[in-house]
């Protein structure tokens, strides 16, 4: 036994949601993973369970890859489609080539990155999400990340389609934010998948369904 499954995660289930599912499911002692996923995002969740929880930490440090789709001219209180819109702006200036070398630009510079409110991020022992539903403020300090790598798959009708590999503590819903202001309008995630995380590949997962009908298969 390897003590780790690496899971697709689907739509709408916190990266929780499959922890508590898995350990309940099959009655083990302890079950983790290495790196959230947001509940609107799919794709490679590591999953550990009884001694695999103990590896966890090394997953999270490892670069991951994702695939990715902003909208331009609207921004989001969460900086996804799942919030509520509080900007509209034009977006009819904004090209591929201007989007590219905004990229470069959070490429080859440091990129200090301020994690978005509504996430599960821990400020002094309490998620950020739980604090921004219950409106307290807070101020929330800025990350050094790195966008190691992208490619722009296509950009129509004001949505950015797009590969990229980055850093741990990177927050994809955070760069559209960040790309937007970059551009002189707003932008926010509609799409991402996680494609790879460190040595886990999306080619190599399985869903939750196939997990728990067949169990001894992926032991």
């Amino acid at each position: 036994m390897n003590y780790i499954y690496v899971i697709d995660k689907p739509k709408g289930w916190t990266s929780n949601d499959v922890v508590q599912k898995i350990k309940h499911h099959f009655a083990y002692r302890k079950v983790g993973h290495g790196g959230t996923l947001d509940p609107n995002a799919t794709g490679v969740l590591v999953i550990g369970y009884n001694e695999g929880t103990k590896l966890l930490t090394q997953f999270i440090t490892n670069d991951k890859e994702y695939e990715a789709q902003i909208q331009f001219g609207i921004q989001t209180d969460t900086f996804d489609i799942t919030g509520k819109i509080i900007n509209r702006k034009l977006f009819n200036h904004i090209s591929k080539q201007s989007i590219e070398t905004a990229l470069k630009y959070f490429q080859n510079n440091e990129y200090w990155q301020t994690p978005p409110m509504f996430s599960a991020k821990k400020v002094n022992g309490q998620k950020l999400y739980q604090l921004a539903r219950n409106n307290k403020s807070i101020n929330i300090k800025p990350q050094l990340v790195k966008l190691i790598n992208f490619q722009i798959m296509g950009f129509n009708h004001g949505v950015l389609k797009l590969t990229l590999t980055v850093s741990k503590g990177f927050y994809i819903r955070s760069l559209a934010n960040d790309l937007g202001a970059k551009l002189q309008s707003c932008a926010t995630l509609i799409e991402l998948k996680r494609t790879k995380s460190g040595q886990f590949h999306i080619i190599d997962s399985i869903t939750m369904d196939q997990l728990l009908k067949d169990k001894k298969r992926y032991e």
